[in-house]
């Protein structure tokens, strides 16, 4: 469930992402957080065996990998 709450997440449109972080979502309240989701993900890695937990590195850095990709460039026309 962690993994996918956050991978769905960081393939929203950006403007849905600054939305939530300005806001914050009442979806999350029934269906969980996917930043505390990610914040999870980081306890049960270091909480399983070395080998799972490459593995699920290996996941969740395909997520993050999206996450961390600079902002497009603004159009000429500044949009």
């Amino acid at each position: 469930m962690a993994v996918s709450l956050w991978k769905n997440y960081v393939h929203q449109p950006e403007r849905d992402l600054w939305h939530d972080y300005e806001w914050g979502n009442v979806h999350w309240y029934c269906c969980g957080s996917p930043l505390e989701a990610r914040v999870l993900l980081d306890t049960v890695m270091q909480a399983v065996s070395p080998r799972s937990a490459r593995e699920l590195r290996k996941i969740v850095s395909r997520s993050d990998a999206v996450w961390n990709l600079p902002s497009p460039p603004y159009d000429a026309d500044g949009r």
